[in-house]
């Protein structure tokens, strides 16, 4: 096989000198031509290995690929002082870890969707927010001042369920337990069916697939207050514009807790509840329109990652 890089082209020039006993670095890079460091790399690795291949990486195994890794560079540099929530969010909406049979429900699910209109959709998730987690933090180069800033000893964790559509928000929840089918119906009475009417006339209903959803009881309710649920494929996180939103309201919460706790202020979890009720009552109107507007987007990014041609 012919060599596919100019890495690769330079390590077999460099072994095949060696092989014919030409081994001084001086003389490879009188002779090639290349850099003088990448010369006296491959010669050390013949040195000690007599051969020029990568050799395993010990450790464990890197979780994200080269790819995955540029990118959170990028998006470092555009912004190192961005939420690790976001840098998480971005990441999974473009990088979704997905199997063969994933693929294959997702594609078919935006091909029977991609022309579904989105502008009475309520859009829901749950989520986790916490006190301080540490995820607000600023990189910096070695050799700078480190950032610092203080943290609380035992931070204080909330689940927040929440929905929304094209027109604004719709409902939000606030628990400190774990929900059942029991505590997701009651959600859903008081936050779901008192205000849907605001998604306007043929609202329909999304959420995912977690098992509290799609528990017997939690269909019944469906069933009973004629809620329209919408189908929904496994592992699209990335599908979700809630996504987005969460990522949005963590930054803005996280950004009020750290000035908390900055100016030594005791923060109670009565005050952390009503901070992630004031910044999700703070939403701009347009947050909701603008992520409600790019399911179009998603489905489509879905169908032509899989090489179909859209018709519009």
């Amino acid at each position: 096989m012919a060599p596919t890089s100019e890495l690769e082209i330079q390590r077999l020039t460099v072994k095949e000198l060696w092989d014919n006993n030409i081994r001084k670095p001086s003389e490879i890079i009188k002779i090639t031509g290349f850099p003088k460091s990448t010369v006296y790399d491959i010669v050390n690795r013949l040195k000690k290995t007599g051969s020029v291949k990568h050799l395993p990486i010990p450790g464990r195994p890197l979780i994200l690929s080269p790819t995955k890794r540029r990118y959170l560079g990028r998006l470092l540099k555009n912004d190192n002082a961005t939420t690790s929530a976001l840098m998480t969010t971005k990441l999974n909406n473009l990088y979704p870890n997905l199997n063969a049979s994933h693929v294959e429900a997702r594609l078919q699910w935006a091909l029977n969707h991609n022309h579904d209109d989105w502008s009475h959709m309520i859009f829901s998730d749950e989520s986790t927010f916490q006190t301080f987690c540490n995820t607000q933090i600023v990189r910096y180069k070695a050799g700078n001042l480190r950032p610092s800033h203080s943290m609380v000893k035992h931070p204080y964790k909330v689940h927040v369920w929440g929905a929304f559509s094209h027109q604004g928000p719709i409902g939000v929840a606030l628990f400190t337990g774990k929900i059942n089918s029991a505590k997701y119906r009651e959600i859903l009475q008081f936050q779901l069916l008192s205000n849907a009417y605001h998604a306007g006339y043929g609202w329909k209903f999304q959420q995912d697939n977690a098992s509290t959803y799609t528990a017997k009881l939690t269909q019944q309710f469906f069933v009973i207050n004629d809620v329209p649920v919408i189908d929904w494929p496994a592992n699209s996180p990335d599908l979700n514009p809630i996504e987005n939103l969460w990522a949005i309201l963590k930054g803005n919460v996280e950004k009020i807790v750290n000035n908390w706790i900055m100016k030594k202020k005791l923060l109670s979890g009565d005050d952390f509840q009503g901070i992630i009720q004031q910044e999700w009552d703070n939403i701009d109107q347009n947050v909701f329109f603008n992520l409600a507007d790019s399911m179009s987007d998603r489905i489509n990014m879905v169908i032509k990652k899989n090489g179909y041609t859209i018709n519009y």
